[in-house]
């Protein structure tokens, strides 16, 4: 009878240690929709900015939003399984002191975006098996 019980209490203990490990992993990832999303590289090139103004943020209507730097930008995208296509792209036109980020941010998310991924609170936009836009994941309580 000792034995039988040890044996279901290391079943059950692997049971519910495996079961913790997944669910941990699906805490690791925020959300693609409504998390704001700063830019951390280009063309897998750190960036390198004051105050993270660069961000995207994609929300539940099919849209998304953000700032290329000094400018910001939006836009309509469609999602399927780990695809991506931003659709429709505009943006103000201030005069900014550093254009270089905009320019190669802008253009990145209007010609290079079919996948993406997110792992451990970082969102990857790909172009086929490139990363083209790296991102940190930040909560509204952040």
């Amino acid at each position: 009878m000792i034995k039988q019980i040890i044996i279901f209490t290391i079943i059950i203990s692997s049971v519910l240690i495996v079961h913790a490990g997944k669910r941990n992993k699906n805490i690791d990832n925020l959300p693609l929709l409504n998390t704001k999303w700063i830019l951390e590289e280009l063309s897998e090139m750190p960036v390198i900015q004051k105050n993270d103004t660069a961000f995207i943020v994609f929300y539940d209507t099919y849209k998304f939003s953000g700032n290329l730097g000094c400018n910001l930008f939006f836009g309509e995208f469609t999602i399927g399984k780990k695809r991506i296509k931003l659709d429709y792209f505009g943006a103000t036109k201030k005069f900014c002191t550093d254009m270089h980020l905009e320019e190669l941010f802008a253009r990145a998310l209007r010609n290079d975006i079919t996948h993406y991924y997110i792992e451990k609170n970082k969102l990857y936009l790909r172009f086929q098996n490139k990363t083209v836009c790296k991102f940190k994941g930040i909560t509204s309580s952040e």
